[in-house]
């Protein structure tokens, strides 16, 4: 049997193949090695993942993940992976890798994240390149939920929120400014309390504000990432992640602002790596 992990900073979706058919799919915490260390990334499989794996052989594990940029990270998850599965066969991968193999499966195009964090690269049908490094929530993420919640705060902490949202956002949530800033500060995972907001801006998305803050933010995606590459406006692009998927409209409009044709955008990249690996299977 074969197990693909899709893991962002936010969640964590497993799907076991048994032949070319999908047996079972679970959903664990994400697995960001910027945000765990060892310990706690074998607390989340030794809860919430290896109770419903033990009777089964996994041959192999493919593990697509935010962060799995450096061999560092990769033997952190490795590790923790093998304390339960010590006779599997078990590859790391960074998460736009799998993006890649999602959207275009042995093609060729600009594949794009878009969910807590935001990433890209230029996939040759085997091999990813990037021209600019993904910098996490404090010096990137543009277009990112995280970066999508960072503008929004900051417009409510200085004030600049139209009456009508500050109001609403008020009873929503009741936060003070020590509330936010302890969570942005002393609490684990800021970047996905930054990303939370986007549960807010969704239902709000016909607010002028809010309009003007997703358009801003995407072009900001656009003018950081895909500007970088050659042919851009000639190369087939794609997107994965939920914030991509919430706001496709907006996120088409914009590329059609940049003369960008977008090929496909998906919630999540589990469909596209299954459909990979069962060809690799065969």
């Amino acid at each position: 049997m074969v197990l693909i992990a899709d893991s962002g900073s936010t969640k964590t979706t497993w799907v076991l193949l048994e032949g070319d058919r999908v047996k079972n799919t679970i959903t664990t915490g994400g697995l960001n090695p910027y945000f765990h260390n060892s310990e706690s990334v074998e607390a989340v499989i030794r809860a919430d993942l290896a109770p419903f794996l033990v009777e089964y052989h996994l041959q192999e594990i493919h593990f697509y993940g935010a962060g799995c940029s450096t061999l560092y990270n990769n033997n952190m998850v490795r590790d923790a992976l093998r304390v339960f599965f010590r006779n599997s066969e078990i590859s790391i991968y960074h998460d736009i890798l799998g993006a890649a193999r999602a959207l275009f499966g042995d093609g060729k195009g600009i594949a794009c994240i878009l969910g807590t964090g935001c990433n890209s690269c230029y996939f040759d049908g085997s091999k990813t390149i990037s021209p600019i490094d993904s910098l996490g929530y404090l010096f990137g993420d543009e277009g990112a939920g995280s970066y999508l919640g960072k503008l929004f705060l900051g417009a409510y902490l200085k004030k600049e929120l139209p009456a009508d949202l500050r109001v609403a956002f008020d009873e929503k949530y009741g936060f003070t400014l020590e509330d936010i800033l302890n969570s942005l500060y002393n609490k684990p995972a800021p970047n996905r309390f930054l990303a939370s907001f986007s549960l807010f801006l969704s239902p709000n998305r016909d607010h002028p504000f809010i309009q003007q803050l997703l358009f801003r933010s995407f072009r900001d995606f656009f003018e950081a990432h895909i500007r970088k590459y050659n042919s851009y406006q000639a190369t087939p692009i794609g997107f994965i992640g939920s914030i991509a998927h919430c706001y496709e409209e907006i996120l088409t409009a914009v590329a059609m602002e940049e003369g960008v044709n977008i090929s496909r955008i998906l919630s999540s990249p589990a469909e596209g790596l299954i459909e990979y690996h069962r060809k690799s299977i065969g």
